[in-house]
């Protein structure tokens, strides 16, 4: 299964959330492969400790002969580089941005990242894709490609504004209507009780996507993002863990 992880505003969690849940997944025996579509790199700085610039996602967009298996590389962790098992990453960098510009006047551009991954994607249980937080012509390839797409949410005031021209979007790269979505609710507080009642009821329309989990506000999270490495080695013991615990367990009942 395909999933990306897409949302076209900057501090959903996006990358927050395709690092644990990749890892989540990987931990649950899973192969499961990362990909970074953000010039960003917030994904590919927690599992490479090195990026050189000729082995990222920018090859397979740049080349549709380019072997997709010389941009695959094992994720690790730490300085010690430790491997990490099932899970596998295609890393990104800030010169991706330049080859989005490069690519926009390609003949069937939204396929590129699609024709690479059918070569591979029998080889994975999961592939996991990190996108921009814009609509742009690198967010194209993941929608293309995915078999469903996860859209995380915070708990703001102007949360969803923007999901109806997501949704059109989505359904123009698709050309469907039927495409499978689920909205993830993130960064929940429990002490702002209003806040929380507003965008519950915001979301209403969209109660049969909704995943039961929600991903609670907690440092570790934070704290583990800073120390690049997963909630999950950071703290096991946090809400933090027990949150992405849950959210793999619930998407992988959704992925059987």
């Amino acid at each position: 299964m395909k999933i990306i992880i897409l949302n076209q505003k900057g501090g959903a969690g996006k990358s927050t959330i395709s690092t644990n849940m990749a890892y989540c997944l990987a931990m649950s025996g899973k192969k499961t492969l990362l990909i970074d579509m953000d010039p960003q790199a917030h994904s590919s700085v927690i599992f490479c400790t090195d990026i050189p610039r000729d082995q990222t996602v920018n090859e397979l967009l740049s080349s549709k002969s380019f072997k997709i298996d010389n941009v695959i590389r094992q994720a690790v962790l730490g300085e010690n580089e430790e491997p990490v098992e099932n899970l596998f990453i295609i890393p990104s960098n800030i010169h991706l941005a330049i080859t989005a510009e490069q690519i926009t006047t390609k003949i069937h551009r939204e396929k590129l990242l699609h024709n690479h991954l059918k070569k591979i994607e029998k080889d994975y249980d999961f592939i996991i894709i990190d996108c921009p937080p814009t609509v742009n012509v690198l967010t194209i390839n993941a929608i293309y490609t995915s078999d469903m797409i996860l859209i995380p949410t915070i708990y703001g005031r102007y949360s969803l504004d923007g999901i109806a021209d997501l949704f059109r979007s989505i359904e123009d790269v698709k050309e469907s209507s039927d495409f499978k979505y689920m909205i993830l609710r993130n960064a929940r507080d429990s002490r702002n009780k209003l806040s929380n009642v507003f965008v519950e009821e915001q979301l209403e329309p969209y109660r049969k996507n909704l995943l039961k989990t929600v991903i609670r506000r907690n440092e570790a999270i934070n704290q583990a993002q800073m120390n690049n490495e997963p909630v999950m080695v950071f703290d096991p013991r946090s809400y933090g863990a027990e949150d992405f615990k849950e959210l793999t367990e619930e998407i992988l009942r959704y992925g059987n």
